[in-house]
């Protein structure tokens, strides 16, 4: 029997050994191997929105000319408010339209970003504004996933570059619709982070980006009303059956600051009103034969070659559509309010005006990752087995060679056509001089290379029609080839020494043209020429 003051030398024997054989498992410290750190989430989604911008910039740096008309424009405002100043009140160069005598800039913001670029090459300042959007795009969708604690966002940042060719033509054009879209996802996840104070200093900012920034306060309206119908509870608690009045005041009153201390109040609202109402009116419901011929193919419904084309747009929405009607815990008011909006737009874009698919596209790629928040928060099963994600990630893979190979299959948009023309009457067309343009989008390049001259119309035909029908109707009838003396017309009713004409589109015209006294075609290329009727 042990006495009792040996226990405690016998428990420290006991310890001692245990920790020498513990050492002696221990490898040498210069031989342990220390694993690897992993990639923190936030550094992959900065990644993979690095390489979603340079996919796009990649595409736009081997087509560097003009991938759209209204890049001549958009520009030549940059370079004018350089010149000139912020506020315009009269858009000299098109006595023609309506801006002529109520001007107001839809893009002040978007045309201030440009300021850097405005004096450099054309395609150098092109490439510069288009970079500048992609970044801004990408960057506000992959913000939009952090905000909103997607899963594994980086993937659906990769997912950008699989939706489509209309989406991916946008993403190549120096224009405000992709700051739109950037714009419209940033609202829509600060919405269902309630985060009010940011979605009204957003919504200032949209406002002066671009004139179709009051889509913010529909889409608020109905995150408010979704909690009447849905769960309201990020966890699928029921939540407090009420409408909220922050989401729509923030947005409302966001816009409506934007608007009230633009530089061109208040013909600013005379503009949001044409922009956003009269234009899409017309072009969806064709209510005037001689204007529907003169809008341009993206306010026109898309071909169903073309809509078929666009098959990785529609996959996010489909995926939405079957989780939203299987799972109803995953009802709340942030996956029907992106859900809804994003069926709309595409809706609209397949049947009526093709530019709403550029915006329904991410929106439902941003819908689809708040189900799959949703689904996690809500520890529900695994929705794909292992299958199911190597069909994901082929998916996702086969969006992205699609897209761009059929942007490539398209060839680059022939806004480049009229480079040569612009550039000759830059040199040598007189101030003050008007060019009777038979495609009346070529006031765009005129106003860049030459804005010494004026033109008829820019950015829309409705300007020009809403000032004078009438005159507007001699203008169709004219480049249409029905005018038995064109010639005679042009220089009496426009007061136009110059005519542009692209002779594969207005042949009619054209040999119409030819039969005019005096005429002298001065200037001619593959796509355009440059006919002279004499100083008046």
């Amino acid at each position: 029997m042990l006495d009792a003051p040996a226990l405690p030398q016998i428990r420290f024997a006991r310890a001692k050994k245990a920790r020498r054989a513990q050492k002696a498992e221990e490898p040498p410290a210069a031989a342990t191997i220390e694993t690897p750190r992993r990639i923190s989430p936030g550094l992959r989604l900065v990644l993979a929105s690095l390489a979603v911008v340079l996919l796009f910039f990649g595409q736009r740096l081997q087509n560097p000319q003009p991938w759209s008309y209204d890049e001549y424009y958009h520009l030549g405002m940059a370079r004018e408010i350089l010149s000139s100043g912020l506020r315009m009140e009269s858009f000299r160069w098109t006595p023609f339209s309506i801006t002529h005598d109520h001007f107001a800039d839809g893009e002040p913001l978007f045309h201030v970003l440009l300021l850097p670029f405005a004096r450099l090459p054309l395609k150098t300042a092109g490439m510069l504004g288009v970079l500048l959007g992609q970044i801004f795009l990408v960057g506000s969708f992959a913000a939009a996933l952090w905000i909103v604690r997607a899963p594994r966002p980086w993937w659906f940042v990769l997912a950008l570059g699989g939706l489509g060719t209309l989406f991916a033509q946008r993403m190549e054009m120096c224009r405000p619709h992709v700051w739109l879209i950037g714009f419209t996802v940033l609202v829509a996840a600060l919405l269902v982070e309630r985060r009010w104070k940011a979605l009204f200093v957003v919504c200032v900012l949209f406002a002066l980006t671009h004139a179709g920034a009051w889509i913010a306060i529909p889409l608020a309206i109905l995150w408010a009303f979704c909690g009447l119908v849905v769960h309201d509870g990020p966890r699928g608690e029921e939540g407090e059956r009420r409408i909220p009045w922050q989401p729509v005041a923030a947005a409302a009153g966001g816009w409506l600051l934007g608007q009230l201390i633009h530089p061109d109040v208040p013909e600013n609202f005379r503009l949001f009103v044409i922009t956003n109402f009269v234009i899409p009116f017309q072009a969806a419901t064709a209510s005037n034969a001689a204007l529907h011929s003169q809008l341009g193919t993206e306010l026109s419904p898309p071909g169903l070659d073309l809509l078929l084309e666009q098959w990785p747009a529609f996959i996010p929405p489909v995926l939405v559509a079957i989780a939203l009607l299987s799972r109803p815990q995953l009802r709340t008011r942030a996956t029907f309010t992106v859900g809804l909006t994003s069926l709309a737009f595409l809706l609209a874009g397949s049947f009526m005006i093709r530019r709403f698919l550029e915006l329904g596209a991410p929106l439902a790629l941003l819908a689809l990752a708040l189900v799959a928040r949703e689904w996690r928060a809500r520890r529900l099963p695994p929705p794909l087995p292992g299958w199911g994600r190597i069909a994901a990630g082929t998916a996702l893979v086969l969006g992205i060679l699609w897209t761009f190979l059929g942007l490539r299959a398209h060839g680059v948009p022939d806004a480049s056509a009229p480079l040569g023309m612009a550039a000759w009457l830059g040199e040598h067309g007189a101030p003050g001089e008007r060019v009777f343009t038979a495609q009346w989008g070529d006031s765009a390049p005129l106003f860049y290379f030459a804005p010494q001259l004026q033109s008829l119309v820019a950015l829309d035909p409705t300007a020009f029609y809403l000032k004078d029908p009438r005159l507007f109707a001699a203008y169709v009838n004219v480049v249409s080839g029905q005018d038995p003396d064109p010639g005679r017309t042009i220089r009496e009713r426009f007061g136009a020494r110059w005519v542009t004409i692209p002779p594969a589109l207005y042949p009619r015209f054209l040999n119409r043209l030819a039969q005019t006294p005096g005429a002298q075609a001065l200037y001619g290329d593959e796509n355009y020429w440059v006919v002279d009727l004499g100083k008046r």
